[in-house]
């Protein structure tokens, strides 16, 4: 049974505080689209006001639209086709005007009793107190699907109506299940299962406390008897180190070590000597080394000397050339500058020609510039002065006129609302007088000193008492009742006297003529800032910037004037053009630039010849004088004896050092200063195990003395006592855990059989849609109806791949809970429940491909339930086969 929407009207309802009506909705699909906060998810919230909230709930405030009062009184409208009967739910919420009224037919059902109905009738629940929750939703909240939610898909709060569709369709096996009483029991014995044991089978209380209790006993005892078998180990290694101990004291070996270790001083101290006299040898060594050194060096010096003297004769005749070839170059340089420097002049009087005339067609051009500046400016100003005076008529038409503020009328408006008010609840309360008199009969009337005459038929109010004179004498005192007449006759005076004092100090007849007064005074304004800104775009800045403008311009025009006449007369032939003439001109320059740098360089190249033929000729020179000084004979001579006596000394004293250092070596003084620290080491260590070997005899006395005291004997038999009687305990809570375990496990798989059963039509409606998602594909469902394992071919072929649904990609998720809740609609339609599909916002997270396989999922549902569909991206649904309507 498919409930079919077919109109939908809000008002006053968050942000539609106008009207806002829907209705031609089709039986199957209705996409309704429009851009984000536009009211789509609005609407959405209006459908589940109107069912799921109680129309006197105070918790509703987020209906309200934004920024009203408490005045606002949100409503919400809808008409809908169920099981053949036309149904239309009015429902009004918040302040005095709170409603229901559910019309089925020609049956009217008001308040509670219509949303009790609609509540048992499509499966959900009201909040007892406060707003509604998705925990009250049912049915309508498993298929309703809010924006951002379609992959969340809770099936507890619909598990039991789903349960009473599936019963219809699974028969005895149903039925079966629907016994709670196994269910009970199963319960009950898990409940005492679940006492000794976790969920995966460990001990737990009771049980793990009486494993516990095993471990800590026989902890103990196996402690115990490590006590036990320590105090005879302490014993026989007493015995043992007291006969070491006695043995140490009687041969006394550290005293052999300590003569071995005399020895060895001895001769370190010999070595020591012998290493002294061999640094003294390498030493005077270094000295007779350092010495050669440096003989060979004079002799090497004095043999230079010779060389030097033939090389300076070498560079004077190389400098000589060098200085007459840098003369030859520095001349014909100086010509060639020369030849530019007189180019260059020639290019520049071209160049002061050329700038002349540039700049006389500069000033012509900028007087042509100001010339139309002027015009320009001239014409500007006018137009300025022109709004300015328009916009001083218009100040001045406004200081004569009266003035009236907006604020003013809407106090006007109220209290005039107030005068009428109190004059309705005058008239509510009044004593009503109703007459029909025959032709030519009157009734004569005295109200307040006032007479009327009443003829024929009609009536009057009266609010204050009234004498009516009957025909042929007698009279009728009528006395108006109610306790509060004389405040409302008071309080109507009070709000006429308001009103006309208002009137008054307007200066205006009635609210009439202020709301005219108001609306002449509203159209000044519009034509005031119109001329205002018709001031601003001719003169954005005043009038003052705009005749300085042309000011200026006219002033450029003068100086510009001036400029020409002071220029001297055209050329009569024309100059070259002005980038021409620079060109000559730059070129010019560059290559005397480029002659004057040459002839710097070969001045440079000159005086450098110059310098270096003098040096050259003075390092002659003194390389000549310095060959024939006589001393350096001497010298050279004196150092070759030197050189020959230190080689003889050197040799000697070489032959004694390698001796010596053959000694040494063969002596070896590290193995001596090792031999040295082995022996301390060894003579301590000894004397001190021999002190801890004593103090270690003291304490195990000690020890023993102690541990004899204790009883461990006693002891051990005690616990193992304890521990017998904690085995037994055990194994008692073992066979009742293990004979529950497996009772349960037992009564369990029968339920899932029967589950199973149940669950298959479930699954036949689901397996219908899987495949138009994902070909080859199948999902379990879980024990509380909702998909659980999906199973389906890998995508790199071959093996099945398995995965749970909240393992899944959000996009999936998304799908598959849609694919979920069709089925759930086919199966609640089946079993004759009403079913509507509401999807706000739904499949956005869906790749293109996802989505084609989702919009045929979604095709074939619409063939057997009503679903509206909400989205902000109508470009991809317009291949559904039907229209999309805009909701802006």
């Amino acid at each position: 049974m498919g409930i079919q929407i077919t109109r939908l009207r809000v008002e006053q309802f968050k942000r539609f505080r106008q009207p806002r009506e829907l209705s031609g909705f089709e039986p199957g699909l209705n996409i309704l689209a429009a851009p984000n906060e536009s009211g789509k998810s609005t609407l959405v919230r209006a459908i589940r006001a109107a069912f799921f909230e109680r129309h006197r709930s105070t918790s509703v405030e987020d209906l309200r639209p934004w920024g009203e009062g408490a005045s606002a009184a949100p409503q919400v409208e809808l008409d809908f086709l169920l099981g053949g009967d036309a149904h239309r739910l009015q429902k009004t919420f918040l302040g005095n005007k709170r409603r229901c009224t559910l019309h089925i037919g020609s049956r009217m059902l008001d308040g509670t009793d219509a949303e009790d109905h609609l509540a048992q009738l499509f499966g959900f629940a009201f909040a007892g107190k406060g707003a509604s929750k998705p925990e009250h939703w049912g049915i309508p909240g498993l298929l309703w699907v809010e924006q951002g939610t379609g992959q969340d898909l809770d099936v507890s709060h619909a598990r039991n109506h789903l349960h009473d569709a599936l019963q219809g369709q699974a028969g005895g096996a149903a039925n079966a299940l629907a016994a709670t009483g196994g269910d009970e029991l199963l319960e009950r014995l898990q409940g005492q299962r679940n006492e000794l044991l976790t969920s995966n089978g460990k001990p737990r209380l009771a049980y793990a406390e009486a494993a516990a209790s095993i471990d800590t006993l026989q902890a103990q005892l196996d402690q115990l008897d490590v006590q036990i078998a320590t105090y005879r180990q302490q014993v026989d290694q007493l015995a043992q180190l007291r006969q070491q101990h006695q043995r140490d004291e009687a041969n006394r070996p550290w005293d052999a070590l300590r003569q071995q270790l005399a020895d060895t001083c001895q001769r370190q101290q010999a070595l020591q000597a012998a290493q002294d006299r061999l640094r003294d040898d390498q030493a005077r060594l270094n000295q007779l080394e350092g010495t050669r050194d440096l003989l060979a060096k004079e002799l090497d010096g004095l043999a230079q000397q010779q060389a030097n003297a033939l090389a300076r004769e070498r560079a004077l005749a190389d400098a000589i050339r060098q200085h007459e070839a840098a003369d030859a170059a520095t001349s014909i340089a100086l010509q060639h500058a020369e030849s530019a420097h007189s180019r260059t002049h020639v290019a520049a009087e071209a160049l002061r020609a050329a700038r002349l005339a540039a700049n006389r067609h500069d000033l012509s051009r900028q007087l042509r510039q100001a010339e139309a500046e002027v015009a320009r400016s001239t014409q500007d100003v006018q137009r300025a002065e022109r709004a300015q005076a328009h916009l001083a008529a218009l100040r001045a038409t406004a200081a004569a006129a009266p003035a009236i503020s907006e604020a003013q009328v809407k106090k006007l408006i109220k209290l005039d609302r107030a005068e009428r008010d109190a004059a309705l609840g005058r008239q509510a309360v009044a004593t009503r007088l109703q007459y029909t008199l025959p032709d030519g009969q009157a009734l004569e009337l005295l109200t307040q000193g006032h007479s009327q005459r009443l003829q024929a038929q009609g009536e009057r109010l009266l609010d204050g008492p009234a004498t009516l004179q009957l025909p042929g004498g007698g009279q009728l005192v009528i006395t108006p009742g109610g306790e509060d007449l004389a405040d409302l006759a008071r309080t109507h005076a009070q709000a006429q006297e308001a009103l006309q004092s208002a009137l008054q100090t307007l200066g205006v007849a009635d609210l009439a003529e202020a709301q005219a007064r108001l609306a002449t005074v509203v159209e000044r304004e519009s034509q005031f800032r119109l001329a205002e800104q018709a001031l601003a775009i001719v003169a954005p800045q005043g009038l003052e910037p705009l005749r300085s403008a042309l000011s200026e311009a006219q002033a450029r025009i003068s100086t510009t004037q001036e400029a020409l006449a002071r220029l001297p007369a055209a050329p009569v032939e024309p100059a070259l053009p002005l980038n021409q003439a620079e060109a000559e001109q730059e070129a010019a320059v560059a290559a005397e630039r480029a002659t004057q740098a040459a002839l710097a360089n070969a001045q440079g190249q000159q005086a450098a010849a110059q310098s270096q033929r003098e040096t050259a000729q003075r390092e002659h020179a003194a390389a000549q004088a310095a060959l024939s000084d006589p001393a350096r004979v001497q010298r050279q001579a004196l150092a070759q004896q030197q050189l020959l006596g230190n080689e003889a000394e050197r040799q000697a004293l070489a032959a004694r050092i390698a001796l010596a250092v053959a000694e040494v070596n063969e002596a070896r003084p590290d193995i001596v200063a090792q031999d040295i620290d082995r022996l301390q080491r060894s003579i301590d260590q000894m004397t001190r195990s021999h002190q801890q070997r004593r103090e270690q005899i003291l304490l195990l006395e000690n020890t023993l003395q102690q541990a004899g005291a204790q009883g461990f004997e006693e002891q051990h038999e005690a616990l193992a006592g304890k521990l017998a009687r904690a085995v037994r305990r055990h194994s008692e809570l073992q066979h009742r855990a293990n004979a529950l375990d497996l009772l349960c496990t037992r009564l369990n798989d029968k339920r899932q059989a029967t589950l199973a059963r149940l669950q298959a039509p479930l699954q036949q409606r689901l397996q219908h849609y899987l495949p138009l998602l994902m070909p080859g594909a199948a999902v379990a469902m879980k024990a509380d109806l909702s998909p659980g394992t999906l199973s389906r071919a890998a995508q790199t072929g071959g093996a099945i791949e398995s995965g749970e649904f909240g393992d899944l990609s959000f996009g999936a998720r998304e799908q598959l809970g849609l694919i979920s809740r069709f089925a759930y609609a086919d199966l609640l339609r089946q079993a004759g429940r009403p079913t509507l599909l509401i999807l706000d916002d739904a499949l956005v997270h869906s790749d293109e491909a996802r989505l084609a396989r989702m919009k045929r999922v979604l095709f074939d549902a619409a063939s057997r339930h009503q679903i509206l569909l909400f989205t902000c991206h109508p470009e991809d649904w317009r291949d559904m086969g039907v229209e999309v309507r805009s909701l802006s």
